[in-house]
Order: structure tokens, then sequence, then C-alpha cells
């Protein structure tokens, strides 16, 4: 890359690699290191399998908006109408507020690893996260969250090297499994965790606010495959975690796994608080932008209403985090619902991409179009096979 190229990657640098790596959020770590506890090493090649879907996929929202200049909720209104866009907003909403619920919950888990009140801590990051929120200017914020994204990334990678996995190991065990409902659902739970409906919205809304341009796509779309590629070693070495985890304590229960953070070495207990804590703020920030420009465009609602919207989607999850105590298990049943809602948009995202009167010549098609396909109906079969396992794990 020269240095032409590189002072134009870094000038449309952002967007791309804050939704990746705000995807690496506090509810896919509890759900990675529950995913390496009970399926073994074999999870790792998962999440590395899913790297192509992440790329394909958010490769696609980040067209959408540096090519049409449009967030992806606006698009589904003018091209499928309001009606349509309204029926889409409602799960959209719904998605946001349960992952505000998986932050929140999350977060508390850092708060406990920490020693210190659950519910203080709670309000006071509510309180800097709507700080944030009120600015309403994607710059403004970006210039919080990469920061913030890069302590993550550190954080995560340090905390490897304090758990001392023997690679050697780990190698051998990359492929033994058993074929049971838990294997199939810790599946869909990492599609739900590595691919979420937010991060659609998020990826175009910040490339069309951005300025990016068709000019600028081959750089887009670099920073998206970094990203990718980012974002899912990050969930293979949290993984790692979880399959140490399960050499060094026997009891494979969520809470058995609270208790194992719990009673770490100060240094590492430290550490995972910290990053559960960045990943929760990370997330929030971003999640809330996606859902302003998501069901605000999709509804067609005045700005205005972007801080209302956030409130009554954030508030009722923020009182049920600070008043339920079981987050582990909640946070795992809502990375496998995650699975079937983002079935919808992965259909109306490629039908958005592929539309020529959005993307002025550079709409999907031809082998793209089909490897999008492809990719969005392996994560949607995924998906629903492991919806179907999870709902019969608890009869």
């Amino acid at each position: 890359m020269s240095s032409e190229d590189l002072k134009k990657f870094l000038s449309v640098f952002g967007p791309a690699w804050l939704v990746m790596i705000a995807d690496v959020d506090v509810a896919s770590i509890i759900e990675g290191i529950e995913a390496g506890v009970v399926s073994g090493a074999v999870m790792v090649l998962i999440m590395l399998i899913l790297i192509p879907p992440l790329f394909f996929i958010q490769d696609a929202a980040g067209r959408l908006g540096s090519v049409g200049n449009i967030g992806f909720g606006e698009a589904i209104r003018k091209k499928y109408g309001k009606n349509v866009s309204l029926a889409l907003s409602l799960p959209m909403a719904l998605s946001d507020f349960l992952e505000y619920l998986a932050e929140f919950a999350g977060m508390a888990i850092g708060l406990t690893l920490l020693g210190l009140p659950v519910w203080t801590g709670l309000v006071v990051f509510y309180i800097v996260h709507l700080t944030v929120v009120f600015t309403r200017k994607y710059r403004s914020a970006e210039m919080i969250l990469l920061p913030l994204s890069f302590l993550l990334v550190i954080t995560l990678f340090v905390e490897l090297f304090l758990f001392r996995p023997n690679f050697s190991i780990l190698l051998n065990s990359l492929l033994t499994f058993k074929l049971n409902l838990s294997f199939f659902y810790l599946i869909a739970a990492s599609i739900g965790a590595v691919i979420m409906p937010w991060m659609l919205f998020f990826h175009s809304g910040a490339d069309a606010r951005k300025h990016i341009g068709i000019k600028n796509m081959k750089y887009e779309s670099l920073e998206t495959l970094i990203g990718s590629v980012v974002s899912e070693v990050l969930m293979a070495v949290v993984v790692i975690y979880g399959w140490v985890i399960s050499f060094r304590d026997t009891d494979a229960s969520l809470s058995g796994i609270l208790y194992y953070l719990q009673n770490m070495d100060f240094a590492l207990r430290l550490l995972m608080a910290v990053g559960f804590i960045a990943s929760g703020l990370l997330a929030l920030v971003v999640i809330s932008m996606a859902s302003a420009w998501g069901v605000v465009e999709a509804a067609e609602l005045d700005q205005k209403h972007y801080v209302l919207i956030y409130l009554l989607e954030s508030l009722p999850a923020l009182f049920i985090a600070i008043f339920v105590r079981n987050y582990l298990q909640l946070i795992l049943g809502l990375m496998v619902l995650y699975s079937v809602l983002l079935i919808p948009l992965l259909y109306v995202l490629g039908k958005t991409a592929s539309d020529c009167s959005f993307m002025k010549g550079f709409a999907l098609k031809g082998r793209r179009l089909k490897v999008y396909w492809a990719m969005a109906a392996a994560v949607s079969i995924g998906g629903i096979v492991g919806f179907v396992s999870f709902l019969m794990s608890l009869l």
C-alpha cells in the first residue's frame, strides 16, 4: 500500500472497524466463554469459519452506506414503502432493547468482579452513555469510541497471556466435539454473537454520515475485512478462555463459570472486569446510534425523536439489569434469539444492496451476489437449527 493509499485508508477509517470491534461486546464475550466451556476447542474453528459470512454481509451494508449514501433504515422505507419499514422497525426496536439488556447485564458482571455495587455502577455508566448519545454526532462519538476499541483489543490479548493455555493440547482438541443439543444451540448463539441486527444499521448509517463515497469503496471494504478478521480472532481467543476454564473447573454450568471468574487471580480478574465494562460501553454507544438511524429512518420520524426512542429502549433494560441476577443465562438466550431476528434483515439487505436504483452501478451482482446469498443462507439455517435446539433443551 502506497503512502497515498494509506492516507486515504486512514481518512475513511472508523465505521467498519467500530462495528466489528463493538460486535465483540460483553454479551459475545460471555457467549464465547460458555461455548468454550461446554463444547470445547472446536468452537475456536466455528468462530474462524464465521469470518467470511461476517465480511460479505457487513460489506453489503457498508457498500449501501458508501455508494448509496443512505442508511439501511431509510433504504428499506424507500424501497418497500412506509408500511413495510414500520413493520420492520418493531423487531429492530425489540432487538435494540434486548441488546441494551445484554450489555447492562454484562457490565454488571464486570462490576461484580471488581466488588463494586451493581446498581450504582450501572447508573453511572448509563449517564456517561447518555452524555455521548446527546451529542448526536457520529464524528464526536468516533473520537471516544476508537480509543475504547483499541483498549478492548489489547485487553483481550493480554488476558490470553494470563490464562496461559496449552496450545499443543488446544491444537489436538480442535476437531473433538459431541453432536448434542448444546452444540447446535451454541452455534446459533455464536451466529447471534457475531452478526447482530444493529450492526447492519450502524455500518450503513455511519458510512453515509461520514460520506465515504464511491471513490473510497475499496478502502472501506479493506477496513471491513480487517475488522472481520480481528473481531473473529478475538472471539476465538475468548473461546480459548472458556476451554481453559473447562480444564481447571469441572463445573460447566453458568453459575460455575461466574464463580470461577470471581475467584481468578487479581490481575486477571481486573482485566476481565475492564474488558467487560469497556466492551459494554463501546457497544452501548454504537447500538444507540444504530437504533436511532434504523428505527428513526425506517419509521420516517423527525431526528428529534432520536433521544426519545433511545430512552424508551434503554431505560427498561437498565432497570431489568439492576434487579435481575441470572445474567449469564439471560445473555445466552438473547444471543440465540438474535440469530433468528437477523434472517428477514439479511433478505432485505441483499435485495436492497443489489438494487441499481440505490447503488449507482455498484450493486451486488453476479458471483458476489451469489456469495452473499450463500453466506446469508448458511447463517439463517444455522440460526434456525440452533434456535430449535435451544427450545428443545428447555423442554
